[in-house]
Order: C-alpha cells, then sequence, then structure tokens
C-alpha cells in the first residue's frame, strides 16, 4: 500500500456521526503527567506486554531517551474517560519530525492501549482527524509505525483503518492447554517427541539437568549474565549486531526482571528462564507475561559441547510447559522466522502504517515504506536470504 496521509484539522475536539460525545486529545512529553491514568488503564486494556508503563520507562531511561527529540505520549479521551493511550516518540531526521512507536526494536508487537468497549467504535474518520490534530500540534511530518498486529484479543487493529502494509517478518503464536502433554502430541510429532528425549538423555550424561526459574535477585543476574553473553557470541557469529550492543540494553533487562520481584503490579510483568546442564547455563528464555499471554522477548543457548543437544529446543519445551502449567492462554515467540518457532506457532502476520503529514514527510516516509518492502522480499526468497545471511558470516569473519 502506498504511503497514507491524514490532513492537520484546525479542530481540538472531534465528533462523529457515531458518538454522541467529543474525542479530546492531550499530548504529554513526560511519563510522570500521565502515571497514576497509565496504571489505572492497563489494568483493562488492550494492549501487549510492551505497552506496560514499566516497561516503556525503563526502555526510555536506559536506551531510547538518548535517540529521541521528545516524546509524545498521547491521550484520547470521551466524556473525561480514557479511549487510547498511544506511546509515541518524535525522532529528529534532519530538519523533519518523525513520530513512532516507543520500544522500538525492542518491541515484538506495537499497538498502543486502547479501551475494550471503545476500540470496536472508533472510526477511521476519527483515526485521521486525531493523527491529523497530534501533527499539527507536535509538527510532526510522518507517522512510521512498524509492526503492529492486525488483530488483539480478538479486536481488529484500528491503525490499519489507515495504512496497512505487511511488515518484513511475521510473529508466531500458539493458543495454550491446561493438559500440556495433549498439546504436544498435537503440536510436534511422534519423531520430533523421540528426538527430542534422545537429545535429553544425552544432555543428562553431561550432568544434572536444572530448570531455572529467576525467583530471587541472585538468579536474575545469573540468567541476564549468561543472556547477553550468549546473544553477543551468536550475534558475532552471525555477523549481525547484538541487541545488547545498544547502550543501556543490559541494564534495562536486568532492571525489569528485578522488578518484577519487588514491585507488586497489575501489569504486565517480566521473567527469566535457564536451562542449566553441569552447573554451566546452556539456553535462556526471557519473556513477558499479561493477561495469560507469555510473549518471548529474547532467548539465547550456548555454543559448546552440548549444541547438538539442542538445549534451545529443550529449554522452549520446558517453558511451554511451564506456561501450560501456570494456566497461560496465549505464547508468542516474537518476530523473526525461524524453525523453531514454526515447530510450535502459527504465523501471526504484522503489518506497518506509513502516514505523511507533509511533503517532506512523504518522501521520508516513502523511503522508509520502500526499505521495509525490499526487507520484506529478500527475506522471503530463500535463495536471497540465505545469500544476506553468509555475507553477514563472511564480513563478520573478515573482522577477526
Amino acid at each position: 500500500m502506498p504511503v497514507a496521509t491524514a490532513e492537520p484539522r484546525a479542530a481540538d475536539k472531534m465528533t462523529d456521526a457515531g458518538h454522541s460525545a467529543a474525542l479530546d486529545l492531550r499530548i504529554h512529553d513526560s511519563f510522570d503527567e500521565i502515571r497514576p491514568l497509565w496504571r489505572a488503564f492497563e489494568r483493562d486494556a488492550v494492549m501487549s506486554v510492551y505497552q506496560g508503563l514499566r516497561w516503556l520507562e525503563l526502555w526510555h531511561s536506559h536506551v531510547g531517551g538518548a535517540t529521541l527529540d521528545r516524546l509524545a505520549l498521547v491521550v484520547g479521551e470521551r466524556d473525561g474517560r480514557p479511549v487510547f493511550i498511544w506511546p509515541l516518540g518524535i525522532w529528529r531526521a534532519g530538519p523533519l519530525k518523525i513520530a513512532r512507536w516507543l520500544g522500538g526494536k525492542f518491541n515484538n508487537y506495537n499497538l498502543g492501549l486502547w479501551c475494550p468497549s471503545e476500540i470496536a467504535a472508533i472510526t477511521e474518520e476519527e483515526m485521521r482527524r486525531a493523527l491529523g490534530d497530534i501533527a499539527r500540534k507536535a509538527g510532526i511530518d510522518s507517522f512510521e509505525l512498524a509492526n503492529q498486529p492486525k488483530t488483539w484479543e480478538g479486536f481488529d487493529n484500528p491503525f490499519a483503518m489507515i495504512c496497512e502494509q505487511q511488515s518484513p517478518s511475521n510473529s508466531f503464536v500458539m493458543d495454550l492447554e491446561p493438559d500440556f502433554d495433549a498439546l504436544y502430541a498435537r503440536r510436534r510429532s511422534s519423531r520430533s517427541r523421540r528426538t527430542q528425549r534422545r537429545k535429553r538423555e544425552t544432555m543428562a550424561e553431561a550432568g544434572e539437568i536444572r530448570l531455572l526459574h529467576a525467583r530471587d535477585e541472585a538468579t536474575v543476574l545469573k540468567i541476564v549474565d549468561a543472556l547477553v553473553e550468549q546473544r553477543n557470541a551468536r550475534a558475532a557469529e552471525a555477523g549481525i549486531p547484538s541487541i545488547f550492543a545498544e547502550k543501556g540494553a543490559q541494564a534495562m533487562t536486568r532492571e525489569i526482571l528485578l522488578d518484577g520481584l519487588s514491585s507488586p503490579t497489575t501489569g504486565p510483568i517480566m521473567e527469566a528462564h535457564a536451562l542449566e546442564v553441569g552447573g554451566i547455563i546452556r539456553a535462556t528464555y526471557v519473556g513477558g507475561v499479561h493477561r495469560g499471554r507469555y510473549s518471548c522477548f529474547l532467548n539465547s543457548f550456548r555454543e559448546d559441547d552440548l549444541t547438538a543437544t539442542s538445549p534451545g529446543d529443550q529449554l522452549l519445551l520446558d517453558v511451554v510447559e511451564y506456561c501450560c502449567q501456570s494456566g497461560m492462554t496465549q505464547l508468542d515467540l516474537g518476530i523473526g522466522e525461524a524453525r523453531y518457532k514454526s515447530a510450535w506457532c502459527e504465523p501471526d502476520p504484522l503489518f506497518d502504517s506509513f502516514i505523511a503529514m507533509s511533503a517532506a514527510g512523504r518522501l521520508h516516509a516513502g523511503f522508509y515504506e520502500l526499505r521495509q518492502s525490499v526487507k520484506r522480499a529478500i527475506k522471503a526468497n530463500p535463495v536471497l536470504w540465505n545469500a544476506v545471511k553468509k555475507a553477514r558470516q563472511l564480513r563478520s569473519r573478515a573482522h577477526f
């Protein structure tokens, strides 16, 4: 789909034939200004774990705050009650102001926070007017909104009414059930289950197998250290930047996990799990838990003499069982195609929205839209995608 437009409107209030009251907009440049409202709203809002207040506050303080121009936390209200919160930031691209979702590549899903009784009623005209009014007030040249789900918790995403271009990669999700054994038998073939058992037996010959759940500070720190080491090593081998090359990423991950231990909350929390064999952590999973859904944020595995036993797959099996036993109803493994994801889950297509608010913004959004289209085409072509991955590996080895 080409870059969309939403013309700025002069009105501060908006009405629609389907609503008796106007939609009021406020834009805040500080979390402090709306913290109580956000905390109350996220208890029932349609949202993912990545729209949790604490998650985005820590991302902003540790990672994103140094790169963006300012926050643009948009609150839409009707009759004094919140309809949505859009956690946006404004980045500079030369003289241009570009609005994007807060969280960047740390988020697997972007959708804002929505009132369950309002999300299905908001109209395309209201969305366009809202975007235009926000752009006028904040001087935004384009909205470039990546990795948005088409539906969430049974509701259609209102941003799809404005502009919907397929993202370069899918996410992957599956429904869970209390009976893990039944789920395992249905999702995985008898051959794959036998292979997993044999690998587990081989792994056990190397030492005691322990499944670690981060329930105390020492275990959190131990798992995060292993996660960072393993992710960095894997990224170097693949010739791509590690997420922990981002300044503050390790501190953010550590703090959000420690928060879950010490700060009871009704909002999303993050959990960490690890597979330890012979006293060494061989694989890790860090994921968010919100309203019965486990969302994998990061995972890793150690390259060593036990790699052939697939420690990452073994830990995923344990995590799925843990989620079933804990009463969770869904699990997603995040963005990006991988064999272990498709073995368990179904693709969950995401979309991007490129919405120009000025002539210069149209050029910038058009370039970004083209870049995303090229990435999607390359990833969809196995020959091209394998060539890209091989080139990255060769480039990485040449630097050593």
